[in-house]
């Protein structure tokens, strides 16, 4: 079992409380300047009361839901100080400070994928989970999705483990894992004045996040059927 290769990327989320989708527009994004006015839409952005999406070329995405706003972009073969998100968040919040924010997570993802066919399964089955005569049971290879929970100094840290299916072009599609990761902050229900620093402190964080996220997947979980190669991830540039 080799790694072929991985994905990785990155989204901060804020929990807000009566967050309506309806206040993400492009008009709002850039009128408030959270993004520079010479960004263009990927494509025609989704706005309702039940969900928004916004897309643009470079990549960043940003999407809303009843509650939450997540900030996505794509890290892959990115040095840290390129990633455009944190100043984001940083500008959204910024700019609408009467509403309450009741929480922040940090999302770093990757994909890892694999040279054979059965390896995402046999990897879940013969190299996290015990052996056993449970794993024999049924017409098919079972399935696996583990969720992992890790209490941190600041924050808890949730890994979300699945086997997946990674599409390459329209006719192919190659064994993969998921490690979806969350580091998950609480804020205080104090003034908007400590909800923006408490915010500005925990987004100043994501690159220490993301050191401790890369170094659980890159020198935990994989270190045994890496034999020796490169790591996946670079040295950080914090």
């Amino acid at each position: 079992m080799k790694i072929a290769s991985n994905i990785e990327d990155l989204s901060i989320v804020l929990a807000i409380r009566n967050y309506n989708p309806t206040l993400l527009t492009p008009d709002f994004l850039i009128g408030s300047g959270v993004v520079p006015n010479n960004w263009e839409l990927a494509r025609q952005p989704a706005v309702s009361p039940r969900a928004s999406q916004i897309a643009f070329t470079n990549g960043v995405q940003i999407e809303a839901q009843p509650g939450a706003v997540s900030f996505n972009e794509g890290l892959s073969n990115r040095e840290s100080k390129d990633v455009q998100i944190p100043d984001l968040v940083r500008r959204y919040a910024a700019s609408l400070p009467n509403l309450t924010y009741q929480g922040i997570g940090i999302n770093p993802r990757c994909i890892i994928t694999f040279d054979q066919e059965s390896a995402a399964e046999s990897f879940i089955q013969e190299r996290i989970l015990s052996p056993g005569s449970w794993h024999e049971f049924g017409t098919a290879p079972m399935q696996a999705s583990i969720t992992l929970a890790y209490n941190l100094k600041e924050c808890q840290l949730r890994v979300n483990i699945n086997s997946a299916r990674l599409q390459i072009g329209e006719n192919k599609a190659i064994p993969a894992i998921l490690f979806a990761g969350n580091f998950a902050y609480q804020l205080p229900e104090e003034s908007s004045e400590k909800h923006q620093q408490s915010l500005n402190h925990i987004i100043d964080t994501w690159q220490e996040d993301l050191v401790i996220y890369r170094d659980l997947i890159d020198n935990r979980f994989l270190a045994e059927i890496k034999e020796g190669a490169v790591p996946l991830f670079p040295a950080p540039i914090l």
